[in-house]
């Protein structure tokens, strides 16, 4: 009976993101290529989804999302930007089927594009 009160099952993760290109509230001084997340475990292909919009809610990818081989780093191809503010969207579903989403601005400088 103590052998079952001490046993563990696996562990809750939840797919967190560690790193953001371009980074959380930065301004840019030109139009980045792409958004890029980087999560602190893989993440399921199928589920994942990023987003970029612009001030007037206007979809600014250039394409559909890719996750990278070792499947912990989310990216999109964008339009050029013009300067402005811009919103990044993204969820995500982890190995064990944990959701979790979030959104962060970032800033295209006037001058840059």
């Amino acid at each position: 009976m103590l052998a079952g009160l001490t046993r563990t099952g696996p562990a809750a993760a939840h797919a967190f993101p560690i790193a953001e290109q371009p980074k959380v509230g930065s301004t840019v001084n030109a139009s980045p290529p792409d958004v890029a997340i980087t999560f602190d475990s893989p993440i399921e292909t199928l589920f994942a989804q990023l987003g970029v919009a612009g001030d007037n809610g206007q979809d600014e990818t250039a394409g559909a999302p890719s996750v990278s081989d070792d499947r912990r780093t989310l990216s999109v191809a964008l339009k050029p930007l013009k300067p402005g503010d811009y919103t990044v969207t993204w969820s995500v579903v982890a190995e064990d089927g944990h959701r979790t989403e979030g959104s962060f601005q970032f800033t295209v400088a006037a001058g840059g594009q």
